[in-house]
């Protein structure tokens, strides 16, 4: 099958002449950073699914921590930067810039995991404390982005990202208190405002600001006429509405007003995904289990929200449906989105793209995400155990082969 070139990530008005040269330059850039801050964020995720597997550390903490707060977090932060300077065609970060903020974030989660696990306070406060400082250094750095944009039409995504950095800072801030033992006697409801603002404000708005523009990436195809920027913005300011709700609902012990911030939620991510385009068939073919586990990392998303809801009222452990939720919500678009930036990062031609689309292509990565997932939700460990080892060693094959392999021919 014959890929298509991508889309040139530079806007009309550079065409030509030194301004495509300028262009080339910045997305070269940006891709260069972008690719240093996903290793970092691929060596979390190993460690992560290492501790998970032989049960490091007290209970699920550690792998969580590992996985959102080193992984996920440094390829949030990676990806939002370079998404924001491709799309809106502003300057590229300072490297200087981007490399602290970087290695801030990832020192900072290693600090972080390391002080609780040896009952070190001190470290764990600092740990945060960077953690903290790399949040606001990303908001700072996607603000700038967005003052410099020469295309708007990508600003919604931009904006969004900056609260969620935001609502990020502010539940590591809860974190770092709830770590430090500093919160009296509401560590309970505290703990639970950390979540909504870091599990549903920081990841979820980022994730819910990129998915009507790489839904339609995904494939090659244009961006729903949906998706306009009134009705994004109007979504998005309808989800950070429901995190404040859901996150107001512990501080005042009421349950129910969390189980409405999260129905709310819930009802904006469906609004995100009738933004998304309707795929033909031979794109739904091309783009095969990317753009299923895409799809079945937003319906576990909203199904365990839901679900969420449904045990606060009830008053039904979480930990479960917070493990469902981060294995095959999150952690499923997190692959099926770097399954496509994976061979677009690596570059080298239309020949090594189209050879990195097809080592991308896995249902071994669909199949044991999903199975990871139902086995996290239902607690049967050596089933969730079985399955992220799979998972890591299928993600960790296609790196390989993605990074030492070239391409041959221009048709697979």
């Amino acid at each position: 099958m014959s890929v298509p070139a991508p889309p040139s990530a530079s806007p009309s008005n550079e065409s030509g002449g030194s301004s495509t040269r300028g262009a080339q330059r910045r997305v070269s850039e940006v891709h260069e950073q972008t690719r240093h801050g996903l290793l970092v964020a691929t060596a979390f995720v190993a460690a992560a699914v290492g501790a998970g597997v032989v049960r490091l550390g007290d209970g699920w903490w550690l792998p969580l921590h590992l996985f959102v707060v080193g992984g996920l977090l440094s390829a949030i932060s990676a990806t939002t930067q370079m998404l924001s300077v491709t799309w809106s065609a502003a300057p590229a970060p300072r490297w200087l810039v981007a490399a602290a903020q970087r290695w801030s974030l990832a020192l900072g989660a290693v600090v972080l995991v390391v002080g609780r696990e040896t009952d070190q306070t001190w470290m764990f406060v600092t740990g945060g404390s960077l953690v903290v400082v790399a949040m606001l250094g990303l908001a700072v750095i996607l603000m700038s982005i967005r003052h410099h944009a020469v295309t708007p039409r990508f600003a919604p995504a931009i904006e969004a990202y900056v609260v969620a950095t935001f609502a990020g800072a502010a539940g590591m801030t809860i974190g770092i208190l709830l770590g430090a033992d500093r919160v009296g006697g509401r560590a309970a409801d505290l703990r639970d405002v950390h979540l909504v603002l870091n599990v549903f404000g920081l990841v979820g708005l980022v994730i819910a600001g990129t998915l009507p523009y790489f839904a339609a990436t995904q494939v090659r195809s244009k961006m729903s006429p949906r998706a306009t920027p009134r009705a994004m913005r109007a979504t998005f300011a309808t989800l950070t509405a429901a995190v404040l709700v859901a996150a107001i609902g512990p501080l005042v012990e009421r349950s129910t007003v969390v189980a409405v911030g999260l129905i709310t939620y819930a009802v904006g991510l469906l609004a995100i995904a009738a933004m998304l385009p309707i795929y033909s068939r031979s794109r739904l073919r091309w783009a095969g289990p990317r753009l299923v586990q895409l799809a079945a990392g937003l319906g576990w998303w909203v199904a365990m929200t839901v679900v969420l809801a449904v045990s606060n009222i009830r008053w039904i452990d979480d930990r479960a449906i917070l493990q469902a939720l981060v294995i095959g919500g999150f952690a499923q678009i997190l692959v099926a989105s770097l399954a496509y930036l994976g061979p677009v990062l690596r570059g080298g031609g239309h020949r090594r793209l189209t050879t990195g689309f097809v080592i991308t292509r896995s249902w071994v990565s669909l199949a044991a995400g999903n199975a990871a997932a139902l086995a996290a939700l239902v607690g049967h460990g050596p089933t969730l155990a079985a399955a992220l080892v799979v998972w890591l060693v299928d993600v960790a094959l296609r790196a390989r082969r993605l990074l030492i392999e070239q391409g041959s021919d221009d048709h697979v």
